[in-house]
């Protein structure tokens, strides 16, 4: 089946709150400079965490179609990491504790050709629910 052909069953990127690291260390600094009198410099601080995690958040789309999970990363430079659905031979999903309070996770997919081969769809939202999408896809 071609690109063509194919039906996009979903895309998105990582989950605003995978950033959640970088948000506390940008606020703390934030609330830092705003008690020493450094207004500007902690709003300048806000705007660079944006600009970061945006950045960090769109050089990552994940697909999944009728056929096939992908990955690609990267904003000028594209790497793509993808599997045919038939390939599949376990899904996992990763979790920290900070991340079940959030409800996000990382979904490892691996082939059974390799034990290398394998695609993650890393700081995607409701992981449990699109990983049972993804199997039952595969059946």
């Amino acid at each position: 089946m071609s690109d063509v052909d194919e039906r996009i069953i979903y895309q998105g990127r990582p989950s605003w709150l995978n950033y959640y690291l970088l948000y506390i260390i940008g606020i703390a600094i934030f609330a830092f400079l705003i008690k020493a009198g450094r207004m500007s410099g902690g709003f300048f601080v806000l705007l660079f965490v944006i600009s970061l995690a945006t950045i960090f958040r769109f050089r990552y789309l994940f697909t999944v179609t009728e056929d096939r999970v992908m990955m690609r990363a990267g904003l000028i430079a594209k790497n793509t990491n993808e599997m045919q659905l038939r390939h599949i031979r376990a899904i996992n999903v990763r979790q920290g504790v900070i991340e079940r309070l959030l409800n996000i996770g990382t979904i490892e997919m691996m082939s059974a050709a390799d034990t290398e081969a394998k695609v993650e769809f890393k700081g995607v939202s409701n992981p449990h629910r699109l990983k049972e999408r993804i199997r039952g896809l595969k059946e």
